[in-house]
This record gives C-alpha cells, structure tokens and sequence, in this order.
C-alpha cells in the first residue's frame, strides 16, 4: 500500500500588480490579474507517457494521472534548477505536451524570443489541465499559411474562414474567450503585398502597468516592434504626440530627435548597460537601464554573420533547441529574430545588406529584445527604472493591434476593406484536435522526488 498522500493544489493569488518578490514568486499575467504561487524549489522524476489522437477527441479524462497510483501526483508549483524543459527552474514543472511526438507544443520564454511573433498566449501552452482530476484538454494549433475568403455583402468590414474555432488566449493554465494574434493579416491579392486590411501600427507614448510589463491601449496585440525608455524630461514633452491617444503625430521627429529606429526597430536591439539600484519588492539590488543610447557597430554584425543561414523552425529554436539556460547575454546559435532584420524567417544576406547600411547609426535601445507579448499586453526585458514596479513609467510603444474576431463563426472585423463582396485572403491560426495515430502525443509529467 502506497502511504504518500497527494499534495493539496497549491494556493493561486490574484492581485493587480507584481507585489511578491519575482525571485521567490512565480508570475503570470492573466486577464483575472497577476496570478502567483509561491515557488517551491525540489527534485522530481520525468514521466512520460503516451495517448492517441482519433481525429476528434480533445479532452482525455484522467490523462494525467500516474498509471500505478491513478492519482494525480504532481503539483505545478515545484521548480527545479536542472529541468531540461525550463530555464533555469524560472517556470514551474506543468505537464509539457508534445504533438506530434517531437514537436513541442509549449514554449517557455527563452524559446519565445526566437519566434518571429512572440505571442505568450498563443505559443506557451496549446492545452490546459484539471489538477484536481488529471484531465488534459488539448487546443492545438494549426497555421493556415493563406485561405482565400470573401467580404461580407453589407459594408465588406468582416470576413469570415472556413476553419473554425481561430485560436485564443491561453494564459496561467486557462483558456480565455479573448482574441490574440493568431488571426496574421487580410490582404486583397494573394501574394500579401499592399496594406494589411486587419491590422494597424501605431507608436504611441504610455504607462507601464509596473517596471516590466504594460497594458496595450489598442487590441489584439499582433506583433511589437519596440519599447524604449524615455527620459522624465523627455515624457513632458506632448508635442510628437496625441494628447488623448498617446498616438505619435511626428514619426519623423522621433526619429531623428529622440533616436527611436522605428524605420529599422531591430538595429536598436543591442545588449544594454547595466546599473544596480535597490528593491524592496526584489529584496536585494536588481539591475535596471543604465543609458538609452548606443551606435550600431560591427559587434552586431559580428552576431549576425555566426548566424547567416538560420531559419526559424517552430519549438526548434531558442531554449527549445539548445537547453541553453540564461544565454540571453549572448543570444542564441541558431535562429535568433532579432538578426532577421526583414522578418522573412531567415537570416541572410538580405539581412546583411540592410544591417550594413546602418553601422554607424546613433539609435535607442529597442527594450523589446527578449521580451514578448500577450493579447493585451507588452513587456521590456529589463526594468526601466521602476524598481518597486509601480504603476505610470511613461515609455514609447512601437506594435501592431487587430480588428478582433469571433472565434467560434470565424468572423474576422477588419479595419479596412476592398468593399462588399470581393475577395481577400488570410493568415490565420486555429484549434484542432490530433489527427488519428497511436500512440502520436506524448506527455511529460514531474513526479516529486521525497
């Protein structure tokens, strides 16, 4: 008889802002609020196992329950330093779920910041789990590169896809009715050339919710091409922009006055300088922004060329290739999206070109380097300052938001149209179940170790 007795689920706690030292606390931004457990650091035994796809089934009952005990015995709370599927023990020990066998539906940050779109709530789980029963309910994701559609007959300002549910948010191990970028873009020819119909850039001067992490006024987030620091001098500053959207109304001055590469958003992507200031919410001396400006230089074409030939392979980049924890000071061998300057999924001699127009270029530090986004929101990579990350940094934000869509017809609102009635084609993800195979999914669980 088997005397362990199951741990009880750990404790969630919801609160506006990050208060919990980050170190201690684990943190994941929710559309609930900041939802956080205490980290408990230990050792654990992979399991894995294996289940078959049918064609249909998303949701197998019991699924995660040790196959001796029929209990669940782990817990999503337990960290471990030396786990190969996380870095560094940053993220806690959830089940990881592979499918097909071989590709990681999962992604931890240090995988993320090789994506060309860095979504967390699209990429880092494609399932969720009942910790209580063991249940595992799958929402796989599969990309339709290019679909032709037709615009609606009313005023052409929606457009509806064949396949259906588009994929949504999943963010702390649950699944959000809330779009994020899995809908790409909506273009009236084929070969994607023209404007986007759905989506919009826009630059614009902000808050930070805290030191890190900020609350996007336009959504669905589809891509971030910047955050960048500004001086208290240079926030009082409201002539470049909106004075009720924040928008910027003067790309060509911020630009050449304030140096932000919004022509260019990856040259500004260099490793930053450093300085330590004290934390109460750290308890300890944390590293924060030590100067906003630098010039591009032969250290990142140097970078670049290690790299010339990489191409981007989903869950084959990043920490999800190499188990390289904390390489964040020297970037990844492999395909790194901050060196595909024109974000065609390869780095190349086009990407050589380019950066060699520009070396000599005096421009701001792009905080987005290693950072990423969710449906609603933006990150830097580094505190820009506010160390007890309180509300109300002012920073510049450089992104990409959607019209949004409904998930379960497939509708598409698009933000400009060819008119009623013509077609259109678009990019776009959405949920499927596991095609039939035995054996096709494999699940790795963390059995703690006394």
């Amino acid at each position: 008889m088997n005397a362990t007795q199951p741990r009880p689920t750990p404790e969630r706690l919801y609160e506006p802002n990050i208060i919990h030292n980050p170190s201690t606390w684990m943190g994941i931004w929710t559309p609930q609020g900041w939802r956080v457990h205490k980290k408990r650091w230990g050792n654990a035994k992979c399991l894995s196992i294996t289940l078959s796809g049918d064609g249909n089934t998303t949701f197998f009952p019991g699924a995660l329950c040790d196959p001796n005990t029929g209990r669940v015995d782990w817990q999503d709370d337990l960290h471990q330093k030396d786990d190969l599927f996380t870095d560094g023990g940053l993220y806690p020990c959830d089940p990881r779920v592979e499918y097909p066998v071989g590709q990681p539906r999962w992604a931890v940050s240090h995988t993320l910041l090789c994506y060309p779109v860095a979504d967390h709530g699209l990429y880092t789980h494609e399932y969720t789990w009942d910790m209580t029963h063991g249940h595992l309910q799958t929402h796989f994701h599969k990309h339709i590169q290019l679909e032709q559609a037709t615009t609606d007959n009313a005023d052409g300002k929606t457009v509806r896809v064949c396949h259906t549910p588009i994929s949504q948010t999943i963010e702390g191990n649950v699944h959000y009715p809330l779009p994020n970028s899995a809908v790409r873009g909506v273009w009236a020819n084929a070969d994607k050339t023209g404007p986007n119909l759905y989506t919009r850039r826009i630059i614009q001067k902000i808050t930070m919710l805290n030191g890190v992490y900020a609350i996007a006024p336009r959504t669905p987030v589809v891509q971030c091409y910047g955050m960048y620091a500004v001086t208290p001098l240079e926030a009082k500053d409201s002539s470049m922009f909106d004075h009720g959207s924040g928008e910027c109304v003067d790309t060509d001055r911020l630009r050449e006055d304030w140096l932000i590469p919004i022509d260019e958003p990856k040259l500004g992507m260099m490793r930053f300088p450093t300085r330590t200031a004290p934390s109460r919410v750290y308890e300890t001396d944390i590293q924060i922004l030590a100067q906003n400006f630098d010039v591009v230089g032969q250290t990142q074409m140097d970078l670049l060329e290690e790299r010339l030939g990489t191409k981007q392979a989903m869950g084959q980049v990043g920490y999800g290739l190499e188990n390289a924890v904390d390489s964040d000071d020297r970037g990844y061998r492999g395909y790194d999206s901050t060196f595909d300057l024109n974000n065609d999924g390869v780095i190349d001699e086009r990407d050589h070109e380019l950066l060699a127009k520009h070396l000599g270029r005096r421009v701001r530090y792009n905080l987005y380097l290693d950072a990423y986004f969710g449906g609603d929101w933006l990150t830097t990579s580094i505190n820009i300052g506010n160390t007890e990350h309180r509300p109300g940094t002012p920073a510049v934000a450089d992104y990409e938001y959607g019209g949004g869509y409904d998930a379960e017809s497939g509708t598409i609102h698009l933000l400009d149209t060819p008119g009623p009635g013509e077609p259109v084609w678009v990019e776009y993800h959405h949920d499927v179940p596991a095609e039939p195979g035995e054996n096709n999914i494999r699940v790795h669980l963390y059995k703690e170790i006394p």
